[in-house]
């Protein structure tokens, strides 16, 4: 066997050993092969030679030779008498776009692109007086400027270097785009642009953006006014492309979303955040139906997944600091990461926030389990090839995404909603991205659900 395949990075070696050693196979069932073994070797901590040792000789069935791997790649589902039959895509990681995880970025960005429209705006005019030393560059539109171009995992890596400033004129709210067949809380999304600073491991925005940089818009006044024609309140807040606060000492428009936000006290509005970036909106004189939310995980998972985000201490201290201004709170367990000793971290995590902050400033709290998109999978083995996200026993669910199995997930839930429920008896809790049987399942409530559309406002 060669020497090369005592190592797990040289995948080329993996690849071509394969095909010769099962060359009575064709391409699919080759490139299945490769990928369990890869996963295998990396779940496990060897090399591929050690994984190749124990698989049945040739010319074994390729039945043979996937249901060992299957079996040794998912040890606790075929345990449990789970049958696994997708298929596995090709392995193919190129190390050049590894995510350079040794220094935190500082947003300072090289270039902003501005449109035209609103290069006279207040907005535009402070962020020159912000970054003096950044080059500013007219252009017609951003849908114009992006639309002939291809854009690589290598220019998501580098977007922190390239802002652009537009002007929204169509996507100001819409329903929060569940995943298929889920159960729709009735939330309603304002997209305060498109883009994050931080580097978490399991990012759909890896994926779903197709942008050389960080989107902004300069029209705040325009959300307002369509909300005003809107005439309706509803449960909205911002976060779904970017996180809510991590640009707003660029924006500055927390406090004018507080004070806009405070004259529809039907209406909730949620910042939702990774950041302890909150200067800008304590600021303002909080109000109840105004959420800062703050995603938690226990400090190891931040420390290993959610790279240059604020840590677990941070965002409670930020939380302490918008509670004392006013404002309510909220926390979305959300990824649930599952691995060696979850129970205890999260059962810690939980208490540790009831702890530090008061029980009857947290509007809500929602539980989610990690989902990942297959496309994002084979992003994420390039972006952050160390990652242990993966290597978990993952399955494609209910609506085409990898989750942890339906008895794992209602496992994890009933478990956490119980320690949230030693600690405090009646704050709300739901799921999040989760379907029916699963509600039912877990007795967590859909009260917050109303009917899905797809319309935009």
């Amino acid at each position: 066997m060669e020497d090369s395949l005592s190592t797990i990075d040289d995948i080329d070696s993996l690849k071509t050993f394969v095909r010769k050693k099962y060359y009575y196979l064709g391409q699919n069932k080759q490139q299945e092969i490769s990928r369990l073994i890869f996963e295998i070797a990396k779940r496990e901590k060897v090399g591929f030679s050690l994984v190749f040792e124990q698989i049945p000789p040739p010319p074994s069935r390729f039945s043979f030779i996937k249901s060992y791997l299957l079996e040794r790649r998912y040890p606790l589902l075929h345990q449990n008498g789970v049958k696994i039959s997708q298929t596995f895509c090709d392995v193919d990681i190129n190390p050049s776009l590894r995510v350079n995880l040794t220094t935190k970025q500082i947003i300072t960005p090289k270039q902003f692109f501005v449109e035209e429209s609103v290069l006279s705006t207040e907005t535009v005019q402070r962020i020159r007086d912000k970054f003096p030393n950044s080059t500013f560059t007219m252009i017609a539109s951003y849908r114009e400027y992006v639309k002939k171009k291809a854009f690589t995992i290598a220019d998501y890596n580098r977007r922190l270097e390239n802002f652009f400033i537009i002007r929204e004129k169509f996507d100001f709210y819409k329903h929060c785009p569940c995943s298929n067949n889920s159960a729709s809380c009735g939330y309603f999304v304002m997209n305060l642009g498109s883009g994050c600073p931080y580097e978490c491991t399991y990012c759909f925005l890896q994926n779903y953006i197709n942008s050389p940089g960080i989107v902004l818009p300069a029209n705040i006044e325009d959300f307002f006014t369509v909300f005003r024609n809107l005439k309706k309140d509803m449960r909205l807040g911002s976060g779904e492309l970017t996180d809510s606060l991590a640009f707003d000492h660029i924006t500055e428009y927390s406090p004018k979303i507080v004070n806009f936000f405070r004259q529809y006290p039907k209406s909730t509005f949620e910042f939702k955040t990774k950041s302890n970036n909150v200067r800008l909106l304590t600021s303002a004189p909080g109000a109840k139906n105004i959420i800062i939310s703050w995603s938690l995980n226990p400090q190891k998972l931040i420390d290993t997944a959610e790279y240059f985000t604020a840590s677990l201490e941070e965002r409670l201290e930020a939380a302490q600091a918008c509670t004392a201004a006013g404002y309510r709170v909220a926390f979305h367990f959300d990824p649930i990461i599952c691995y060696s000793g979850w129970e205890t971290d999260y059962e810690v995590l939980i208490n540790t926030v009831f702890t530090k902050i008061e029980s009857n400033t947290i509007a809500w709290l929602s539980l989610g389990t990690l989902r990942i998109s297959p496309q994002l999978k084979k992003i994420i083995e390039n972006r952050f090839p160390e990652n242990a996200l993966l290597d978990e026993e993952l399955l494609t669910g209910f609506d085409g995404k990898l989750r942890y199995p339906a008895e794992i997930r209602s496992f994890i839930y009933t478990t956490m909603n119980s320690w949230i429920r030693k600690n405090n008896k009646s704050v709300p809790v739901y799921l999040c991205m989760e379907e029916r049987e699963m509600h039912r399942d877990t007795h967590l409530s859909l009260k917050h659900e109303t009917k899905q559309t797809t319309v935009i406002f």
